[in-house]
């Protein structure tokens, strides 16, 4: 029997409340925990349990997703009928399966037609995502960036690659995940994925379109991701220059703004832009063709990080010495020494804000405390992280901040403990 009532007693005038109970966690989603979750007053939980319950009804709607896909696969396969035939199947799905997800949940086209053909792609071919959603171990979204991510590669390779991201996937964000992936592809299948980046920036164009609100947008597409990086860390000087400078705009403003005036022509100085790029020793020796990075972007192939560090010959360049762990023991640079040493050395060591799932790159991040420098904190490597304006933000409204060995704990005004674990090497 299914007890639901776990409440206790507090003082006089405090009312009762509810207390979740511990094997809340592990309790695999089905009908006890869909019976258990909708039975709970959500009024009677304190902020603390409420996380928990959100997090337990999260886990309910990944596994009913999971069977509404499977429903809509079996139903592609089912033989014409009516209200009173048997259940029959076919082998092969009917070719206008989707039309009838589509009238049936008044979607368009298109959206019915992605999510039959996403049912399909679980069942049939990733059948290892698909039970991980059925088990709530990831939701829709991570197990859509799955599929979408080694849907292009062929099942060997899309094997490999599951191999290695499964078991950290429900730790991920959509865009670590999909971050990772683009790395594993480019690695696993580098000739393929040269061949896919070579016809992207056959097809590159801009497209302008107006928006709901009737304001204007634009979006340039198959653009080579180091002209995008240098073109992404120029607007943004331009634009954390004029902040700094007192400028009322909003920093989004005013990337918009400094977008604009360098299209139109108008001169906002002589600043220019610079490619941040990480790439292997041995692959620029040629000894291997592990994917470079462009921190804040993602990964870049082999074949164009070599190219791209190799025309820098002039240039200083940073250098990062890491030991067998991934952790980083030294950073410097080549040519010429930075006034901004310490800055540097914790960029190489948090090369993103310390914030779980945060990829804003430590470039665009402030340098903050981790022990405040109003409590006697000093101004190390050690006692510094990157941290982007807005998780920067959080320390003043309740939430603790600390570091160890390398991962950033960070505690919610709930008393909930999320963790950022480092950068894998």
């Amino acid at each position: 029997m299914l007890n639901i009532d776990h409440s206790i007693e507090l003082p006089a005038g405090e009312g009762r409340r509810h207390q979740l109970p511990p094997r809340l966690e592990t309790m695999p989603p089905g009908p006890e925990l869909l019976a258990f979750v909708s039975a709970v007053d959500r009024s009677k939980l304190n902020g603390h349990d409420l996380v928990r319950l959100i997090k337990a009804r999260d886990r309910l709607i990944a596994h009913q997703q999971a069977e509404q896909n499977a429903d809509m696969v079996e139903m592609a396969h089912s033989a014409p009928s009516s209200a009173d035939s048997v259940p029959e199947r076919e082998q092969e799905a009917h070719e206008y399966a989707s039309d009838e997800i589509r009238a049936a949940l008044r979607l368009t086209r298109r959206s019915a037609e992605t999510r039959l053909g996403f049912a399909m792609d679980l069942q049939e071919r990733f059948p290892r995502v698909n039970e991980m959603l059925r088990d709530g171990k990831i939701d829709t979204p991570r197990a859509r960036t799955i599929v979408s991510g080694v849907s292009h590669v062929s099942d060997r390779a899309a094997g490999r690659i599951l191999d290695i991201i499964l078991d950290s996937a429900p730790s991920l964000t959509t865009s670590q995940l999909a971050k990772r992936i683009r790395k594993l592809c480019a690695e696993v299948e580098p000739q393929e994925a040269y061949e896919r980046y070579v016809d992207a920036i056959a097809e590159r164009r801009v497209v302008f379109e107006q928006s709901w609100d009737l304001s204007a947008e634009f979006h340039a597409y198959g653009i080579p991701i180091e002209r995008a990086s240098s073109i992404g860390r120029r607007i943004n000087g331009f634009a954390r220059s004029l902040k700094s400078s007192g400028d009322e705009r909003t920093i989004d403003q005013l990337r918009v703004d400094v977008l604009l005036d360098l299209l139109e022509g108008n001169d906002l100085g002589a600043a220019g832009g610079t490619v941040d790029i990480k790439v292997d020793l041995t692959t620029l020796m040629g000894l291997d063709d592990r994917a470079g990075e462009i921190p804040g972007w993602g990964p870049v192939i082999a074949d164009m990080a070599k190219k791209t560090a190799l025309a820098q010959q002039k240039a200083s360049w940073s250098f990062q010495v890491s030991d067998e762990n991934g952790d980083i023991v030294a950073a410097d640079v080549t040519r010429r020494r930075p006034s901004a040493a310490q800055k540097r050395m914790v960029h190489a060591m948090s090369p993103t804000c310390s914030f779980p799932g945060c990829v804003v790159p430590a470039s665009n991040c402030d340098i903050d405390h981790i022990n405040p420098w109003a409590k006697g904190g000093l101004t190390t490597v050690a006692n510094s992280d990157p941290k982007c304006d807005h998780d920067h933000q959080l320390r003043d409204h309740g939430w603790e901040y600390q570091k160890v060995e390398g991962r950033h704990l960070w505690t919610s005004p709930l008393g909930h403990i999320y963790v950022k674990e480092r950068d894998p090497p």
